[in-house]
């Protein structure tokens, strides 16, 4: 027995990718069924919501749940603005920090409006960094003790002018996103617009038409049929294939404005 949970142990390290934790198996419809029938009766929101203060509703008591439900009640969101990323804290409240707040760090772009189109200066950047790069390769071959240190700082200080760059381009990039979803979504209302138009246009067709064709005959249509009153058997067959077809044209058009509708 001892021996089945290290071999599953490896084969989970075997795996291409990491199993999921083991309370994915709570998240069930059942489940949740039961949460939210358990906040019902309690007078607690169903779903998560903020109160006037903007603060979390109060939630039921973990700790009173059976373990099979706990795990779908969601933590509160962190109170403190300060993360700790790779050993240092960092605050979320504080602004990203620029070239000027990096002692020793010079900038390598201009200052001047060049924000609206960075590429030129990214690329030769990019060139730059990939210079530097190769240089410090050639100096480890040559001398590994002593050639590595002046090659590294230029690269250290082309990387940092280039996430400044990107950084500070970011806005007129975001603002550039909008534009164009802005655009694709006008486009699809004047499609939209369009089709109306045309259906409606077809359908007062139809309409007139029929309208035209009443006036001109003298029979009568309803629901159970067709009651012709013409000179003759051949007329009044003629008029009711006309009817008809006329009818048949009504309904095409009908359907074709209701799948416009459905696009």
């Amino acid at each position: 027995m001892a021996e089945q949970p290290l071999q599953q142990s490896a084969e989970r390290m075997k795996a291409a990718f990491p199993t999921p934790p083991p309370f994915y198996q709570h998240f069930t419809k059942d489940n949740l069924r039961s949460l939210r029938r358990l906040r019902k009766e309690a007078g607690v929101p169903t779903k998560p919501s903020l109160t006037d203060n903007n603060t979390p509703h109060p939630d039921l008591d973990l700790f009173a749940l059976p373990p099979e439900l706990r795990y779908l009640i969601p933590p509160p969101p962190p109170t403190d603005p300060t993360i700790h990323t790779f050993g240092f804290a960092r605050s979320l409240a504080a602004p990203p920090p620029t070239l000027t707040d990096l002692p020793g760090i010079a900038r390598l772009y201009p200052s001047h409006p060049v924000l609206l189109n960075p590429q030129a200066h990214l690329i030769s950047l990019a060139r730059t960094q990939l210079t530097s790069f190769l240089t410090l390769i050639g100096n480890l071959s040559q001398n590994p003790a002593e050639g590595w240190e002046e090659e590294t700082k230029e690269i250290e200080e082309v990387t940092l002018n280039m996430l400044d760059l990107v950084n500070r381009y970011r806005p007129h990039q975001a603002r550039e996103t909008l534009i164009l979803a802005m655009e694709e979504r006008v486009g699809r209302m004047r499609a939209e617009t369009e089709e109306i138009g045309r259906l409606k246009g077809r359908v007062r067709e139809v309409v007139a038409g029929l309208q035209e064709e009443g006036a001109k005959g003298s029979g009568r249509v309803d629901g159970l049929g067709v009651k012709m009153q013409g000179k003759g058997g051949e007329e009044a067959g003629g008029e009711v294939g006309r009817r008809k077809a006329r009818q048949r044209a009504a309904w095409a058009a009908l359907d074709e404005v209701g799948m416009g509708e459905g696009r």
